[in-house]
């Protein structure tokens, strides 16, 4: 992209605090091959390749993340002199990265090129991502494994959280729940 930086630029001053609308300016400007609606994009800056990027519906992209679209592995061969490097048939390397719908991305996770994330996803805060990973799972780790199911979490999640507080709760509300009278 010949003005990402610009388009950073304009997507920040746009909406410093509010990264669902820095991610329907992004949809809008087409800055990624692809990006659905709902999505909130935290990351303050953008993958090299932008448009090897697709992201789905009601995504959740936290702070910090990272797409990977390249490496530069092929520059450490260009000066080798060694048959056993064939740096002339090495070039720049690139990879596509595809974001399914209805996923979370936890902060400061790094999704590397190559890479699948099915729809109802959910990536734990600091994992490296070098593999597909299928629907309805949770990932976590270095490199991200499968550590639970999305589907159990919404159950646990809605259990838990039955009688808690909504957002729209008064501060006393939410002392009174936490912390007692």
């Amino acid at each position: 992209m010949k003005h990402k930086k610009l388009v950073e630029l304009y997507a920040l001053l746009m909406s410093r605090s509010n990264p669902r609308k820095r991610a329907e300016i992004y949809r809008k400007m087409n800055v990624f091959h692809s990006m659905g609606e709902h999505c909130l994009f935290q990351p303050v800056s953008l993958p090299s390749e932008p448009e090897l990027v697709s992201i789905g519906n009601n995504v959740n992209i936290a702070k910090g993340v990272a797409f990977v679209t390249h490496d530069v592995i092929h520059s450490i061969w260009h000066y080798q002199k060694s048959e056993d490097y064939p740096f002339t048939k090495n070039r720049y390397y690139m990879g596509k990265i595809v974001v399914g719908n209805n996923v979370m991305i936890g902060q400061n996770a790094i999704v590397m090129y190559n890479v699948n994330i099915g729809n109802n996803v959910i990536v734990a805060a600091g994992s490296v991502v070098t593999k597909d990973i299928p629907d309805d799972a949770i990932v976590g780790g270095n490199p991200a494994k499968i550590i639970g199911s999305a589907k159990d979490l919404a159950n646990r999640r809605a259990e838990y959280t039955g009688n808690m507080p909504d957002n729209h709760a008064t501060e006393k509300e939410i002392e009174k729940y936490f912390w007692g009278d």
